[in-house]
């Protein structure tokens, strides 16, 4: 007889193995290795958080775990376990919700917001919902980024993205991720694609004409302008630093799809937040011909 459903809390974690398809397209013997080389290694870890291991879903794994703290431990040591595996390099998304258990399957829209919130982790690293960030910032040695808010489709609650940056663990670089994120909503309008491009457009404008001579400098025809966005100065309080984040990382973005121009990555950037270095000092350790900095208010509505 079936086991009756049952619904509870738990903790989901999603895997993915970065780059398996291609893996498995070029040499099959070598992913079905890989494959059983994650069950032997991860299990034992699974096992002693408390951990269920409900299924494999291709090359990834769908866990479950009684609380968020559990899930995450959990999730550092697997990342500190496979960093030396070859192949084995993982991204692992948490979020916790109320989900339904129906045999050794576990279903609901909180563990589709699970699969959602994985894709915004680094390789090697670990995105967090929302709930699972808010577990966190009880323990001081969680530190955690936030990402923003995950485009989900047919979800009627807020689901926000965090990656954690402390333990080792690499930062996500939105510039890589796929996925998408809800627009940033600035102060009056909504700071979207054509608003990007259009600024966007305009710096290579001004950076093609220094780049032409107009600067005083000769420049070799066949050379790519290249050019690093700096983190914007957020002039408001605390709780518009997402803003910041997320306006710079917009323009990185779009700078990059417009082509012709080399921009340097939000990840590299980043590092320089809060730098006492000049300009001119940042763009030789970024390899880059142009700096641009910016600051930001948020006004009040």
């Amino acid at each position: 007889m079936e086991s009756q459903p049952k619904r509870k809390l738990a903790a989901i974690v999603f895997t993915d193995i970065v780059g398996f398809t291609k893996l498995s397209a070029e040499n099959e013997p070598a992913a079905l290795a890989l494959l059983e080389k994650q069950r032997d290694l991860l299990k034992p870890i699974v096992d002693s958080h408390n951990g269920e291991w409900l299924k494999e879903i291709g090359d990834g794994l769908l866990l479950s775990f009684e609380t968020n703290l559990d899930a995450v431990e959990c999730a550092i040591k697997i990342q500190k376990q496979v960093k030396s595996v070859e192949y084995l390099n993982l991204r692992i998304g948490i979020h916790q919700g109320e989900v339904v258990f129906q045999g050794s399957d576990v279903i609901g829209d909180d563990v589709n917001i699970a699969s959602r919130i994985e894709p915004f982790s680094a390789s090697g690293g670990i995105a967090i919902s929302g709930r699972v960030n808010a577990a966190l910032e009880r323990d001081p040695s969680y530190k955690t980024l936030y990402l923003g808010k995950p485009q989900l489709q047919g979800v009627s609650q807020e689901v926000k993205a965090y990656c954690i940056i402390s333990h080792g663990l690499p930062e996500t670089d939105l510039t890589q991720v796929k996925a998408k994120l809800v627009p940033i909503e600035k102060a009056g309008f909504k700071w979207n694609t054509l608003s990007i491009l259009g600024v966007a457009a305009s710096i290579i404008g001004v950076i093609a004409l220094g780049f032409m001579g107009l600067s005083g400098l000769s420049a070799d025809e066949d050379e790519i302008p290249s050019i690093a966005i700096l983190y914007m100065k957020n002039l408001g309080n605390a709780d518009d630093e997402p803003w910041a984040y997320g306006l710079t990382e917009d323009l990185i973005v779009e700078m990059s799809r417009l082509g012709n121009i080399r921009v340097a990555s939000m990840n590299s950037v980043t590092k320089y937040k809060n730098s006492n270095l000049s300009e001119g000092d940042i763009a030789k350790e970024l390899d880059v011909s142009f700096t641009l900095t910016s600051s930001i208010h948020k006004a009040n509505e």
